[in-house]
């Protein structure tokens, strides 16, 4: 009886260490991944944007702008939305998509894809308008091929439809939050319904911007590279990539997001008193 629960205990325990060096081999594999690929410069630049007040918000709402200016920078922290997206994508990819993936990133054209798209998300990108000088290449480029491989590639990355649910779902859980924490009383069916307005607007405008700011930002890459780039981004490891990516970005960020509109409605009701 005791050999037989002995033997069974250490079946058990050969089975669990297995599991968990293949856990440990899948974390490592994601975050090599997202390191290759640029994730971490990407959080960097969207924690950097998400510090400064969105236009416009001085002169609609100067004691917001305000209390933003101060607080942004405690509260928008890229190294979490990496970890989220890692552990998402961990979860999400066998063994083998993430190698696949690792392969890529780490091959000749995909350091060449990164190191592109990392170029267009540093600071001395911001105030260039990366669409606009996309129109203007496709505007002189009358190759079919190339435009059709660019407009892959765009879908590549997500469709408009779900590029604009992704944003302004975003876009509702911080106006949610603000609108909670400002006590403005808004009803939440009327903020919903606010936020769902700009949704055909955003949709179209992606249609037309989306292929535009692929052009300029991969221009040096053949209409080959942009193939293959885009044969990765639809193979099931290219998806299961970016849905770990959306469902890691949003975790996290929604929570960083909320955060930050209870410190600001703290910081403008103080102001107030």
């Amino acid at each position: 009886m005791l050999r037989n629960a002995l033997s069974s205990i250490a079946i058990s325990l050969m089975l669990v260490v297995p599991a968990v060096a293949q856990e440990q081999r899948q974390e490592a594999l994601a975050e090599e991944v997202l390191l290759l690929n640029g994730f971490d410069t990407l959080t960097e630049d969207q924690a950097r944007n998400l510090a400064k007040a969105p236009e416009g918000t001085a002169e609609a709402d100067p004691n917001l702008a305000n209390a933003w200016s101060r607080l942004g920078a405690r509260f928008f922290a890229p190294e979490p939305v990496f970890d989220a997206a890692a552990a998402e994508l961990a979860d999400l990819a066998s063994v083998e998509e993430l190698e696949t993936l690792r392969d890529f990133f780490a091959s000749g054209l995909g350091q060449r894809v990164t190191a592109l798209e990392e170029a267009s998300q540093t600071p001395d990108m911001d105030d260039v308008n990366q669409t606009e000088l996309g129109h203007a290449i496709l505007a002189n480029d009358t190759d079919a091929d190339r435009l059709e491989a660019l407009q892959r590639l765009a879908l590549a990355f997500g469709t408009p439809e779900e590029t604009a649910a992704m944003s302004l779902n975003t876009q509702f859980v911080f106006q949610k939050a603000l609108n909670e924490n400002l006590g403005r009383g808004i009803p939440e069916a009327d903020l919903l319904a606010m936020i769902i307005t700009q949704q055909d607007d955003m949709i179209d405008r992606l249609r037309t911007e989306s292929v535009a700011g692929k052009a300029f930002v991969y221009q040096s890459l053949s209409v080959d590279e942009l193939n293959a780039y885009s044969e990765l981004l639809e193979s099931e490891a290219g998806k299961k990539m970016y849905d770990a990516v959306e469902a890691g970005m949003a975790q996290e960020l929604h929570s960083q997001m909320r955060d930050f509109a209870a410190a600001l409605g703290a910081a403008i009701g103080a102001e107030n008193i």
